[in-house]
């Protein structure tokens, strides 16, 4: 290391800073290539390469490289091989002038068709004496041979180049460590904001099916009530129609009888019996209609079926259709195209979730009026839900982010980002998958694929 003494502390400084720099720091390779290129030059050499030990401690990875071929970085040195798995194993610098002689060092080739530098030192890294890696420098023929002083020089100072690297180390594994910290974290506040939506549902399941009961008393009730209404009505007409018999019969100009006859026309009894009927059929069409909403409830929120089950998907989006139709009806027309598919085993109100999610979206997406189309088919082992729409579409640079947590693009209040994210999570539950398909200006497409049996049900 031909460098005059402060020369040589200045390089020794320049040294210790490269392993100090927050900057180079955030990214390795940089690093390392630099500290690599200080130390070729302070030993006045051309080329040189730099190679770290791994975890398993068996194989050395070059890691820089100077005056290489750029496919040399990243290849493999198995301890013992050539001359820097070499020193790495024995753990002492290595000299070379000239060609080595193969039985004092086995396993070192150095052939002159590869155009091998006439001089080339070699040291291990240690720490403690630990080795960590290995590091070469070459100086070409026209060049003064490296001298034992050399050696013994770069012994002391590729000591700090050690302490360098092991700072490296430390600062990147510290950096990997909070790394993962920050996405485990992430996942902990993902995982607990999807609980805290999962519980919300469920207590919207269980307070569906409550209402669900409470309504389904005085439904029955009043069933029963229009029932009897409805007979008590028919006999009164034929009272009626007994009385209208009897005054045809009548003839005269009798007070009561005229005053009869008058009270008849005020009323327009004619009229009065058509609408009656009409009148109690529609109550009954009424009342079915509350009784069909209070089965979809029950079905929708399946409080008492928390078990994978046998289901009728078709079932599953009648049920959650009608829950949902009033966000519906107002902006779009819903066609089905129900293909023939056989039940699945399934979490029925997970999937009813899914399901509930995918319409209400196709209904914010639809700006004034448009169509919803629902389809079902199979494809071997598997069925397959759609939900299509012809909204806006959802833009090609969102499309990689709209199963992510939190993410829409709905406005504030609108949407919390959650209803893709859960539904996906239900999905892969189910171990199934969930496409989309979307053309802005045109609509959107999701497909949920669903396996008929689970392979597995935990």
């Amino acid at each position: 290391m031909a460098l005059d003494r402060m020369t040589k502390l200045s390089w020794i400084f320049d040294l210790y800073q490269l392993g100090q720099s927050a900057t180079l720091l955030q990214n390795p390779d940089k690093i390392y290539q630099q500290l690599l290129a200080h130390i070729v030059a302070g030993f006045e050499a051309r080329s040189g390469s730099l190679a770290m030990l791994g975890g398993d401690q068996t194989i050395l990875t070059i890691v820089a490289g100077i005056d290489l071929p750029p496919q040399v970085i990243g290849s493999a040195v198995p301890l013992g091989s050539g001359v820097l798995g070499w020193v790495a194993q024995q753990g002492q610098p290595l000299l070379i002038n000239g060609d080595l002689d193969p039985k004092q060092f086995p396993g070192i080739q150095r052939r002159r068709e590869q155009a091998a530098p006439s001089s080339a030192l070699c040291w291990p890294l240690k720490l403690r004496e630990r080795v960590i890696g290995a590091l070469s420098v070459n100086r070409p023929a026209d060049k003064t041979p490296f001298s034992e002083a050399d050696r013994e020089q770069g012994t002391a100072v590729l000591n700090l180049a050690s302490l360098a690297l092991e700072n490296i180390q430390l600062q990147l594994d510290q950096q990997r460590r909070i790394a993962e910290l920050q996405a485990t974290n992430q996942k902990l506040a993902e995982a607990q904001e999807q609980l805290l939506q999962a519980e919300k549902m469920a207590s919207i399941g269980q307070l569906a099916a409550g209402v669900a009961h409470e309504i389904n008393n005085p439904v029955g009730y009043v069933a029963s009530n229009i029932s009897t209404l409805g007979r008590y009505v028919n006999d009164l007409l034929s009272l009626l129609d007994a009385g209208e018999a009897l005054d045809a019969s009548l003839s005269g100009d009798a007070p009561a009888l005229l005053a009869l006859r008058a009270l008849k026309e005020k009323v327009n009894l004619a009229y009065l019996r058509e609408d009656l009927h009409d009148l109690l059929r529609e109550s009954k069409e009424g009342l079915e209609r509350v009784k069909k909403i209070v089965s979809d409830l029950k079905t929708f929120s399946h409080m008492d079926e928390a078990e994978w089950q046998i289901t009728d998907l078709h079932q599953g989006l009648d049920s959650t259709l009608n829950i949902v139709w009033n966000e519906l009806k107002y902006k779009a027309e819903v066609v089905k195209e129900y293909g023939a598919i056989p039940d699945v085993e399934c979490l029925a109100s997970q999937l009813n979730q899914v399901f509930m999610n995918l319409m209400v979206n196709a209904a914010h997406a639809i700006e004034n009026r448009g169509t919803i189309t629902l389809r079902t088919g199979q494809v071997g082992e598997r069925v397959w839900v759609e939900v299509s729409d012809t909204g806006k579409g959802i833009a090609p640079e969102h499309l990689n982010r709209i199963f992510d947590p939190f993410f829409t693009t709905k406005p504030v209040g609108k949407g919390t980002g959650l209803g893709l994210s859960l539904s996906y999570g239900i999905v892969k539950k189910h171990h199934g998958q969930i496409e989309v398909d979307s053309t802005p200006g045109k609509g959107t497409t999701f497909r949920v694929w669903l396996p008929l049996r689970q392979a597995t049900t935990t």
